[in-house]
């Protein structure tokens, strides 16, 4: 419990900000349903009056923890995007500081984002909706280029969106702050390489000689029709579920 001698003695926004973050590892903890406005104000040491000075409802904390959660999505993202970078590094920079700054860095937070969203106000639900369209949409428009630029295999842009976004925002499934298996860094670096790579040993690798370059590989493993294409993605799917699954038990 915090002490109520100390909340009193913070900013006003430094004490707004700390009703928002107590709320959400409260939320994150217990489910929203399930957390009071009481709660929150025990949890601070201070009555549930001095938090209505702050916040003047459950759901107008949560709909903050929201506004929140897509400035720190966009904050580097924005910063990213515009950089003169091929698009390949752009990606790569993306899924880093996504895994990293995004869902490690405020995992209760993000926690709560994914697993609350029915929670929100009609005209709120609303609004995130369209901004995950427009974080899908950057991530969409490097791939384009990517695949203009013959950087990245020729295939259907929000579909790779989609699934690069699902391997790293199930991260707050299994991460855990309380037993580290894997650094931040490992978890990019992994994701990253799998995104790139693949999980199929290369047949030069296997034979004996060297792994082919980026583009001889995206040559080689070119989808020749949409159903070669959706079986590809498929088994791209099998892998990361497969993986997310070994992180689970801390293979």
């Amino acid at each position: 419990m915090e002490d109520h001698q100390n909340f009193k003695g913070l900013d006003r926004s430094v004490r707004k900000q700390k009703i928002i973050d107590t709320a959400a590892v409260l939320f994150h903890k217990k489910g929203y349903t399930s957390t009071s406005l009481d709660d929150v104000a025990g949890a601070l040491g201070i009555t549930k009056a001095a938090l209505y000075h702050y916040v003047g409802s459950k759901d107008e904390l949560l709909s903050i923890i929201y506004t929140q959660a897509f400035e720190n999505v966009f904050r580097d993202t924005h910063e990213i995007s515009g950089m003169d970078l091929a698009p390949d590094e752009k990606l790569r920079r993306i899924i880093r500081n996504h895994i990293k700054n995004i869902i490690i860095k405020d995992l209760a937070m993000f926690s709560v984002f994914f697993s609350e969203e029915s929670q929100l106000p009609e005209n709120d639900f609303r609004k995130i909706g369209e901004e995950k369209k427009r974080y899908t949409r950057i991530i969409r428009d490097i791939l384009d280029e990517g695949v203009a630029r013959g950087l990245f295999r020729p295939v259907d842009s929000r579909l790779q969106a989609y699934a690069i976004l699902g391997l790293c925002n199930w991260i707050y499934k299994w991460y855990r702050t309380d037993r580290v298996l894997y650094k931040p860094e490992q978890i990019a670096d992994h994701f990253i390489a799998l995104l790139e790579e693949g999980y199929l040993a290369d047949r030069d690798t296997k034979s004996g000689g060297h792994r082919s370059g980026p583009v001889e590989a995206r040559d080689r493993g070119r989808p020749r029709s949409k159903e070669d294409l959706h079986r590809r993605i498929k088994e791209h799917l099998q892998a990361v579920s497969e993986l997310v699954d070994a992180l689970k038990r801390g293979d």
